[in-house]
């Protein structure tokens, strides 16, 4: 067991949260949808209070979106954006997952 690897468990739990967390939010957009139907029959403003919900949904999967990205490194605790090309710390050159410091993982 490295130096790291409660950490990475711990990232590893949370990045399946924030995945189950952006599922949930999909589904709410025919929710959404659905609400704005349902009210289409009651009053002239339901495209406008539909179209005011999306918004919301939209600004907050964005937030969710960035926020499941995001990795702190347990070395120097720098804060950056996972992605395709970025996999390692842009600051200490950590590797994603990398549990031993001295780059010899078990």
């Amino acid at each position: 067991m490295g130096q790291y690897t409660e950490h990475w468990a711990e990232y590893q739990r949370a990045s399946n949260r924030r995945t189950l967390q952006l599922l949930g939010a999909m589904l709410l957009v025919p929710a959404i949808g659905l609400l704005g139907y349902a009210l289409s029959g009651i009053t002239e403003w339901a495209v406008h209070v539909a179209v005011a919900l999306l918004v919301v949904w939209l600004v907050l999967f964005t937030r969710l979106a960035m926020r499941a990205s995001k990795v702190q490194c347990p070395r120097c605790s720098a804060t950056y954006s996972r992605g395709r090309s970025v996999v390692n710390c842009p600051k200490c050159g950590l590797r994603m997952f990398q549990e031993d410091p001295s780059g010899h993982d078990a």
